[in-house]
């Protein structure tokens, strides 16, 4: 199946788009520790969007009642599913719908999500079979996501894919869309805030991803130097290109 993709073209400052496009699955891992989804929020502000299948996911996982989220085991999620819904209603997360234009891409995207979910149940000796089409489901809003990027694109602004997912990032790329995980987000944050410590950033990944959101194994960090800022002197030779 491949790697994660990463751009090398992209520094570890964020560089600011036009539009960064968040999936469910990275909203949730951030709302797991509220400090870091607020944070997020305001560094990215008006910038950040998320596509209406995202949207659709939050909002059903919020609706589900409390007293049937344990027997359901969306304790967790449906807590996490709260508070973004909170953004949503409040306007601090923009909601945008693919334009009519996209329906060939996204067949397109279905099809290539479809053979990512495939391969990476060979990678782990799973046995898949053509029900498993209907799994696609689970990657509606990263498809939504890349189709609502490349719109923006198309329309001459700059676009980027928020996302943990591996296939969802190389889907992404094959469109000229670059994309950005938990890891790199938090490395933003460390950037621009010099107090945060690298440690708790780790700490604060490991606990975000042990429930959902998890990262390709390849993109997690192995210590606490992922989350290191190396800028002296107002200058840093990682970023400054």
């Amino acid at each position: 199946m491949g790697k994660y993709a990463v751009d090398p073209s992209l520094p570890r400052r964020r560089r600011p788009v036009t539009t960064a496009l968040a999936d469910t699955g990275l909203l949730y891992a951030l709302a797991h520790r509220p400090k870091y989804l607020e944070m997020f929020l305001e560094f990215y502000g008006e910038n950040l969007a998320v596509a209406t299948a995202v949207e659709d996911e939050i909002r059903k996982i919020a609706r589900v009642p409390q007293v049937n989220r344990a027997q359901r085991n969306l304790v967790l999620m449906g807590a996490c599913a709260d508070r973004l819904a909170a953004k949503l209603d409040d306007k601090t997360i923009t909601v945008i719908e693919p334009s009519e234009d996209s329906t060939d891409l996204e067949a397109a995207l279905q099809h290539q999500l479809r053979e990512f979910d495939r391969a990476e149940a060979g990678r782990h000796g799973r046995v898949w079979h053509p029900v498993d089409v209907d799994r696609t489901k689970r990657h509606h809003g990263e498809m939504e996501s890349i189709l609502v990027a490349t719109d923006i694109i198309k329309t001459g602004g700059t676009a980027i894919v928020l996302t943990n997912d591996r296939g969802a990032s190389r889907a992404a790329r094959q469109q000229g869309v670059s994309a950005r995980n938990l890891r790199d987000i938090l490395a933003e944050l460390a950037c621009a805030n010099p107090d945060l410590k690298e440690e708790d950033l780790l700490a604060a990944f490991n606990e975000m991803t042990a429930h959902f959101g998890t990262l390709p194994a390849e993109v997690r960090p192995t210590d606490s130097s992922a989350f290191r800022c190396r800028a002296f002197g107002g200058a840093c030779q990682f970023c400054d290109r």
